[in-house]
């Protein structure tokens, strides 16, 4: 036998005998393939790329904080609105919380202010959305938002320009990738106008 004829017969012998090893592979490589495809996670980015390509996004909440009056008196009261202006196609969620994930419902914090508040934050009334990413109806807002909350002026506050300052918590989606939490900050003054003799 030529040393050619020869090397051509081992390599055939030995490509069969790792036929077998080589299809167990490949078959193992397949069903671990189509395990994986049947796990979804509940949220989040289904890729690093995905999540690449979102950061590119012109994802845009842009945060405005007001109050209903000019100026205010020892003893009145004021709202504070932070309204929110979010990109089309995007939302974020209620105050309230609706998922084992405390991070999905959107938080306001304040910093230390000389007013106090009366009450919890409210909200513009929320849309019940079929989210595809959590795969649940949601309370979610878009567009425009509104939170806004009671405040009163202590008797005795000194005259001057007080700083209400605070950070919106909050996570949004597309209905195809969330973002991770996010925080935004917010920042309004408050003039305070000595009290009138009665």
């Amino acid at each position: 036998m030529s040393p050619s004829r020869f090397r051509k017969t081992a390599r055939q012998s030995a490509t069969g005998r790792l036929h077998p090893t080589l299809k167990s592979f490949l078959s193992g490589l397949l069903l671990l393939s189509a395990v994986l495809a049947a796990v979804t996670p509940g949220y989040g980015f289904e890729s690093f790329e995905k999540f690449e390509e979102s950061k590119k996004q012109s994802l845009e909440l842009r945060l405005e904080a007001m109050l209903n009056k000019d100026r205010v008196r020892p003893g009145e009261t004021f709202w504070l609105y932070v309204v929110g202006f979010l990109e089309k196609g995007w939302h974020l969620y209620s105050l309230e919380k609706q998922f084992e994930d405390e991070t999905i419902a959107t938080r306001i914090e304040l910093e230390d202010t000389a007013f106090k508040p009366q009450g919890d934050w409210q909200e513009t009334p929320p849309k019940l959305v079929r989210d595809e990413v959590l795969e649940k109806v949601m309370k979610t807002h878009s567009g425009r938002v509104e939170f806004t909350r009671l405040f009163s002026v202590p008797e005795g506050l000194p005259p001057g320009v007080y700083l209400i300052s605070g950070m919106l918590h909050f996570r949004a989606c597309d209905n195809r990738i969330c973002t991770l939490p996010r925080q935004m900050p917010f920042q309004t003054r408050v003039i305070v106008k000595a009290d009138e003799p009665g």
